[in-house]
């Protein structure tokens, strides 16, 4: 077939979408076309190809047998079409070099500032844009487009998004050295911690995510203290005796080597979950991202 006689990729998509609607008027409407333009195209359609595609009655738009054929092969042709202006949209991105990063707040906080750091190095002229949120809310700003990468520290990634883990992390039960588990010889059992009102993250958080599949494993709930959206604030009532703290290892490793704060044991209590690069698999990566990626690791 020579290029004049090529179908147009966006008459093909109005051929299959009124095989899937059977109706040319619901189609035109949809796209905001008049019907007889529309049935001016599709007429042209078939000249161009040489042969009839549908059968037009009273009832609807039916395809011929030729039709069904030509609409099977212009599904995958058409996929293909939206994959390769997605990728062209990525490399337009890339060219840009700006990449827009949602972080939840540990990793913001004691990660993504050498991740950003050795960026830098080996690509000076990707500019970085980060939304700090808490991992839930990470992957709704990546599920909507809103940001095409994502690091969240929760267990649970939805199906429908891409993944890779970059790394793992503990959370650790620290108090106060005032505090009458800093003396404890042994490990404090898991129901003793359950009844204890404790200082944690809000709900949607990838830290309290952790916390609460632990107890619940053991059919457990957690006791709230103090919760708030802040790991400084937290450490801050913990050091102040307030209460026993559940955060990252690397949010608290400090305060316990400068002896502000203890690390408790709990008996039986796994806390240990990984941090996860998430992104929409449909949306080719920017060279940006994947230069991220790359530098994280995993």
């Amino acid at each position: 077939m020579s290029g004049s006689a090529r179908p147009s990729l966006d008459d093909l998509d109005l051929l299959v979408a009124v095989a899937e609607k059977g109706s040319i008027g619901a189609v035109a409407q949809e796209r905001r076309l008049s019907q007889p333009q529309l049935s001016r195209r599709l007429s042209a359609l078939e000249r161009r190809l040489g042969t009839r595609l549908l059968e037009r009655s009273t009832r609807g738009s039916e395809l011929t047998a030729t039709g069904q054929v030509v609409v099977d092969w212009a599904v995958p042709l058409l996929a293909a079409a939206d994959e390769f202006s997605r990728s062209v949209q990525a490399l337009n991105e890339a060219a840009a070099s700006d990449l827009s990063v949602a972080v939840s707040m540990t990793i913001a906080e004691y990660l993504a500032p050498s991740w950003l750091g050795r960026l830098h190095v080996s690509n000076p002229h990707v500019h970085v844009s980060i939304r700090v949120e808490n991992s839930r809310r990470v992957i709704e700003l990546v599920e909507a487009g809103d940001y095409e990468l994502g690091f969240v520290e929760t267990p649970a990634v939805p199906a429908e998004l891409a993944h890779r883990r970059v790394g793992r992390d503990r959370l650790m039960i620290a108090v106060a050295p005032t505090h009458e588990w800093a003396t404890r010889s042994g490990p404090v059992p898991v129901t003793e911690l359950a009844e204890t009102e404790l200082l944690v993250r809000e709900s949607g958080s990838g830290t309290r995510f952790t916390l609460d599949r632990a107890l619940q494993r053991h059919g457990l709930s957690l006791r709230e203290g103090m919760v708030v959206a802040s790991n400084t604030a937290l450490r801050a009532a913990a050091t102040a005796g307030v209460g026993p703290i559940v955060l990252s290892s690397l949010a608290l490793t400090e305060d316990v080597a400068a002896g502000r704060l203890r690390d408790v044991e709990v008996a039986g209590l796994d806390l240990q979950r990984p941090f996860t690069a998430v992104w929409r698999p449909e949306r080719a990566l920017s060279d940006p991202a994947r230069a991220l990626l790359d530098v994280v690791g995993g």
